[in-house]
C-alpha cells in the first residue's frame, strides 16, 4: 500500500486505537478493525502509516486498494492482496488459482479458499500478520464472498484484518461481510472525525513551508471542513492564486476571506490547472483507464489524440507533479481517487462515452490479432461506451459473463444487466441472457432478484432442457420469497407445455403443500419417486422436494428416507451434497429432528468450508437457529437470528425469515421479554402455511404471557384445520391443552388430547411424541405417561421440552423433586424465568430446597453491556443507542437479551429499576 506522500498529522489517538487492537491479536486470534469516514478525511493515510510501522516491527503485511477498475474485477482484492507478500509457492499456487482464464468447476471456489487461507496462515506462523484492504467499499463482490469464507477459517490465527471504508457507502456485500465476521471474531470500528484546527494548521505549514497565522489557518479548516486532503488542496491553490503573503516569517492571506471563491472541488481541479493543455489532456485519459501500464502508452496517446512522444513527456510530467504515482506491478494510478473521480466528472458524458469507446475498440483490435487481452477489462469499457444494439459488444459481456457465473455470480448478473439493456428487445439472445441473469443471481443467494429476469427469459425460451433448467430455478426462487400462488400458477402451466422432467413435478408438489392441497400432493409423490432423472442435481432437487413434502405431512420417517436418498443422488459432487445436506439439515431443523438435523449441519459446514460459495446460507442459518432453540442454547439462538435476519430480509428470503422471528417471539416470551416479542408480534404474520404456524404457535404464547388467555385460544384455534393435517398441529394442540387446563378449563383440554391422540397416532417426531405425552400426562395426572415424555424429549435432544416435561411430572408427582431440581437449573441457564419460579415454587411446596440463584454482584455485566444498560436508564430507545454506540439496533437487541438474563429482568422499566437498586 502507498502512502500520499504527506505528513502524518492529527491521527495520532485513531493510530494507538488500531494498534492496541494490533496488540491484542495473538491472545484474541483473529480480529478486524475498520477504519470509516468521508473521502479525503484520511483513511488511507492512517492505513499507510499503519501497514509502515506494522512492517517496521517486522509484521508480515498482505495489501490491497480497490477502485471502480478493480471492482469489476473478479477477486482483483484478494490477489493484489497476495501478489503484496513474498513470493513462495503457496502465494503463487493461490494467484494461479484466482486467474479465471478457464471455466472453473465445482470445487473450484472452496479449493481457492483453503490456498487464500494457507497463505495467510502461513503470514502468522512467526509473528502477527495484517491484511489490510482500502476502500473496501470498492473491493469486488466475488472478494468479500471468499474472504467471508476464508476469514472463518483463520479466526484462530493471530491475524489482524484492518479495511476503510467511506460512511456512506452503496456496497451491501460490505455489511453483509462485517456482520459475518462478528459472529466469529471482534470487530472494532475507528470513525474518522474531521481534523481540529491546530491540525490543519500544520498541515498549511507543511504545503506552505512556513509558519501561517490563525486568519489563514482558520480559513482553510473551514472551507476543508476539517479534511486533511482538501486543505492540503485548498492551501496549494491559496499559494498558486497569489492568496497568500509572507510578512514577519509568517504567512497570511492578502484579500478578505469573502472576496475568495474557492470550492474543495474547484481545488481539487486546480491541481492539474497549472498543467499544460497536453498534460491536462493526458490526465482526462489517465481517468478513463483509472489504471494505466507503460505498454499502454500507445493506446493512452489514441484516447487523447496527442503523438505518442507528447504523451510520454505528458505523462512523465504527471508523476513530477505527483498527481499520478506508481502502484506496485499493477501500473499508475492517480494519487488520491478524488483527483481521478474530479477528472472524470470533468469529461462530460459524451466525451466519456467516446473515450471508452476507442479503448474498447483497440482492446477488440488486439484480440482479433491474437494477442491477449483481459476479458473483464474489455467488457468494463464496451459497458461503458457500447450504443444500443451493438451485438459485437453484448457477446463480448455475454462470454465474460458465462465465463464468470460460477465463480463470480454477482460480476456475472452485473454484466448480464448492462447487456441486456443494449440489446433489441426482439433480439433472440435475449432469452439466453435473461436464463444467465437469472442463475446468476439465484447461485448468489439472492432470489428475490432472480425472479424477473427469469420470468422474461420464460416468456421466450422454447420448450427444452434449457427452459426447464430456468424453470425449476424461478419456481425454487419464488417458493423462497413466499409467492406461492403464483409458483403454483406457474408451475401448472410449465408442465402443461409437455413433457416436464421430474424436478418441475417435485416443485409443483412442494407447492401443492403449501396451498392446502395435501392428497393432492401425497398422490403426486408417489409419482414422482418413480419418475427418471435426467442427471444427479434433478435426483437431487426431487428427493430434496419430497423430504420436504413428507416432513409438512409429518411422514418424518419418509422425510429421513428421502433426505438421505438426495445425499446419495449427489453422486460424489460437492455443489450437490452441499444442497442435499443443507436442505434436508434445515427440514430436520424445524421439524424437531434434532439428531439428524445435527449431523446434516455438521457435514454441509465441514463441506462448504472446502467447496465455499454462496449458496445455502438460509437454510444453514436456520438450521443453526433451530438446533440453538431445541438445544437450549438461547444466547447464541438470539444472536444469529440478530445476524441472518438482516441478510435473509435484504435477499428477500422471506420464508426464512418469517422461521427465524417465529423463533425469536417464542424464546424471548418465555423468557419474559414482552417488550422486545411485542415488537416481533406486531408484525404482519407470515403467509406460507408452515412458517405461519409456527408464528402462531410463538404468538399464541405471547398472547398467553400477555394476560389475553381468549386472544390465545382463538389463534391456537384458528391456525389448526379439521383433520389436523396443517403444519405443527400437534403442537398447536398440546400448547391449547396447556392453555386451558391453565385456566381451569379441564374438560374442553381432555377432549382436545383426545383429538390429539387421534391426529398423532402415526407420527414418529421426538418433538409430537414427546408434547402428546406431556399434555397427555398432564391432564390425565399421569406420572408415568409424564416419565415417558421426559425420556422422549431426552432421547431426542430436546432440552428445554424434557425440562418442560420435568416440570410437568413434579406438578404430578411428589416423588419428582430430582426433575425439578434439574428443570430449575437448566430454566435458569436459560433466563426463562417465569418456569424457573414454577419450578421453585413447586419445590417449597413439597418442602424441598430451592437453590438459590447466584446475587448478581456490580461488574457481572461486561463493559459493553454495562454502556448498552445504562443508556436504557436513561430512556433512550434502541435506535438511538444504536447511534450513539455504532451498533445496528439488533445488535442492542442482543444486548438486551443477555442484560435481561444477567439481572433477572424482564423490560426497560425493571431494568432501570434494577440498575438504580444497585447504584
Amino acid at each position: 500500500m502507498s502512502s500520499s506522500g504527506r505528513a502524518f498529522f492529527g491521527r495520532e489517538s485513531e493510530l494507538a486505537a488500531v494498534f492496541d487492537v494490533v496488540g491484542r491479536v495473538p491472545a484474541a486470534g483473529l480480529v478486524t478493525v475498520v477504519v470509516s469516514g468521508e473521502p479525503g478525511i484520511g483513511k488511507s493515510s492512517l492505513l499507510a502509516e499503519t501497514c509502515r510501522r506494522l512492517r517496521d516491527q517486522g509484521c508480515a503485511v498482505a495489501a490491497a486498494e480497490s477502485d471502480d477498475v478493480s471492482r469489476r474485477i473478479p477477486y482483483a482484492a484478494v490477489a493484489t492482496a497476495l501478489r503484496s507478500v513474498p513470493v513462495a509457492d503457496d502465494v503463487r499456487a493461490a494467484l494461479d488459482a484466482l486467474d479465471l482464464t478457464s471455466t472453473p468447476d465445482a470445487t473450484w471456489f472452496g479449493r481457492s479458499c483453503e490456498l487464500v487461507a494457507r497463505v495467510l496462515t502461513g503470514l502468522t506462523a512467526e509473528r502477527p500478520a495484517a491484511l489490510v484492504l482500502d476502500d473496501l467499499d470498492h473491493v469486488d463482490d466475488d472478494s468479500l464472498a471468499m474472504l467471508a469464507v476464508v476469514l472463518r477459517r483463520v479466526t484462530a490465527a493471530p491475524l489482524v484484518l484492518i479495511t476503510a471504508a467511506r460512511t456512506h457507502h452503496h456496497n451491501p456485500g460490505v455489511g453483509e461481510l462485517l456482520d459475518r465476521l462478528e459472529r466469529h471474531a471482534e470487530v472494532v470500528r475507528v470513525e474518522l472525525a474531521p481534523l481540529s484546527g491546530g491540525d490543519v494548521a500544520r498541515i498549511v505549514e507543511t504545503v506552505l513551508g512556513t509558519p501561517v497565522d490563525d486568519g489563514l489557518a482558520h480559513e482553510v479548516h473551514q472551507r476543508a471542513d476539517g479534511n486533511p486532503f482538501f486543505a492540503v488542496e485548498i492551501a496549494r491553490s491559496l499559494r498558486e492564486l497569489d492568496l497568500v503573503a509572507v510578512d514577519g516569517n509568517r504567512a497570511h492571506l492578502t484579500v478578505s476571506p469573502s472576496a475568495i471563491r474557492l470550492t474543495r472541488r474547484e481545488a481539487v481541479l486546480r491541481r492539474v490547472a497549472p498543467l499544460d493543455r497536453d498534460t491536462r489532456a493526458v490526465a482526462r485519459a489517465v481517468s478513463i483507464f483509472r489504471r494505466v501500464r507503460l505498454d499502454q502508452i500507445g493506446l493512452l496517446a489514441r484516447v487523447s489524440s496527442l503523438p505518442e512522444d507528447t504523451v510520454v513527456d505528458a505523462f512523465d510530467g504527471l508523476l513530477r507533479a505527483h498527481i499520478v504515482v506508481r502502484d506496485d506491478d499493477r501500473g499508475y494510478r492517480f494519487s488520491h481517487a478524488l483527483v481521478g473521480e474530479a477528472l472524470y466528472q470533468e469529461i462530460g458524458p459524451a466525451q466519456r462515452r467516446h473515450l471508452h469507446s476507442l479503448i474498447s475498440a483497440r482492446l477488440m483490435d488486439d484480440r482479433e490479432r491474437g494477442l491477449a487481452v483481459d476479458e473483464m477489462e474489455l467488457a468494463w469499457h464496451l459497458a461503458e461506451s457500447a450504443p444500443p444494439g451493438d451485438l459485437r459488444a453484448i457477446r463480448v459481456m455475454a462470454r465474460a459473463a458465462a465465463a464468470n457465473r460460477t465463480g463470480a455470480p454477482e460480476t456475472a448478473a452485473a454484466l448480464c444487466a448492462r447487456a441486456l439493456e443494449l440489446l433489441p428487445v426482439a433480439a433472440p439472445e435475449r432469452a439466453g441472457l435473461l436464463a444467465s441473469q437469472c442463475r446468476a443471481l439465484a447461485h448468489a443467494s439472492r432470489p428475490a432478484a432472480a425472479i424477473a429476469p427469469g420470468l422474461a427469459a420464460l416468456d421466450v425460451l422454447p420448450p427444452g432442457p434449457d427452459r426447464s433448467r430456468c424453470a425449476v430455478v424461478v419456481l425454487t426462487s419464488l417458493f423462497l420469497v413466499g409467492r406461492m400462488a403464483e409458483a403454483l400458477s406457474l408451475a401448472d402451466a410449465e408442465l402443461a407445455t409437455g413433457d416436464a422432467p421430474a424436478a418441475l413435478h417435485a416443485q409443483r408438489a412442494l407447492l401443492l403443500v403449501f396451498t392446502g392441497r395435501h392428497a393432492e400432493a401425497l398422490a403426486a409423490a408417489d409419482r414422482i419417486e418413480a419418475m427418471p432423472f435426467t442427471s444427479a442435481a434433478e435426483g437431487v432437487v426431487v428427493f430434496d422436494r419430497l423430504a420436504v413434502i413428507t416432513s409438512m405431512l409429518f411422514r418424518h420417517d419418509k422425510t429421513v428416507e428421502y433426505a438421505n436418498r438426495s445425499l446419495r443422488s449427489a453422486a460424489g459432487q460437492p455443489i450437490l451434497e452441499l444442497q442435499a445436506l443443507a436442505v434436508g439439515a434445515s427440514t430436520g431443523a424445524l421439524a424437531g429432528l434434532v439428531h439428524d438435523a445435527t449431523w446434516r449441519l455438521r457435514r454441509a459446514e465441514e463441506l462448504r468450508e472446502r467447496t465455499g460459495g454462496h449458496a445455502f446460507r438460509g437454510e444453514l442459518e436456520m438450521t443453526r437457529v433451530a438446533l440453538d432453540w431445541f438445544g437450549g442454547a438461547w444466547d447464541a439462538c438470539l444472536e444469529r437470528v440478530g445476524r441472518a435476519a438482516a441478510e435473509l430480509e435484504s435477499r428477500q428470503e422471506l420464508m426464512m425469515l418469517d422461521g427465524l422471528r417465529a423463533i425469536e417471539l417464542e424464546v424471548r416470551t418465555w423468557r419474559g421479554e414482552l417488550d422486545v416479542a411485542a415488537r416481533l408480534a406486531a408484525l404482519a404474520p407470515p403467509t406460507s402455511p408452515n412458517m405461519s404456524r409456527l408464528h402462531a404457535l410463538a404468538l399464541a404464547g405471547y398472547l398467553a404471557a400477555r394476560g389475553d388467555a381468549e386472544g390465545a385460544r382463538t389463534t391456537l384455534v384458528e391456525a389448526v384445520d379439521e383433520d389436523g393435517m396443517t403444519a405443527y398441529s400437534c403442537v398447536l394442540l398440546g400448547r391449547l391443552v396447556e392453555l386451558d387446563l391453565a385456566h381451569g378449563r379441564v374438560e374442553e383440554a381432555r377432549q382436545t388430547v383426545k383429538r390429539l391422540c387421534g391426529v398423532a397416532a402415526d407420527r414418529v417426531a421426538p418433538w409430537t411424541v414427546t408434547t402428546v405425552r406431556r399434555v397427555t400426562g398432564l391432564a390425565e395426572r399421569d406420572g408415568d405417561v409424564l416419565r415417558e415424555a421426559v425420556r422422549e424429549a431426552e432421547a431426542g435432544g430436546l432440552v428445554f421440552e424434557k425440562a418442560r416435561a420435568q416440570l410437568a411430572l413434579g406438578v404430578v408427582d411428589r416423588d419428582a423433586v430430582p426433575e425439578l431440581l434439574d428443570a430449575y437449573a437448566l430454566f435458569q441457564r436459560l433466563g426463562a424465568h417465569g418456569l424457573r419460579r414454577q419450578a421453585g415454587g413447586r419445590l417449597r411446596e413439597l418442602g424441598a430446597k430451592v437453590p438459590r440463584a447466584r446475587a448478581k454482584a456490580p461488574g457481572v455485566l461486561t463493559e459493553a453491556e454495562e454502556n448498552v444498560a445504562r443508556l436504557v436508564q436513561q430512556g433512550m430507545r434502541n435506535r438511538d443507542i444504536a447511534a450513539a454506540l455504532h451498533y445496528s439496533p439488533r445488535t442492542i437487541e442482543v444486548y438486551l437479551s443477555r442484560i435481561y438474563a444477567k439481572l433477572h429482568v424482564s423490560s426497560r422499566l425493571e431494568l432501570a429499576r434494577a440498575l438504580d437498586a444497585r447504584a
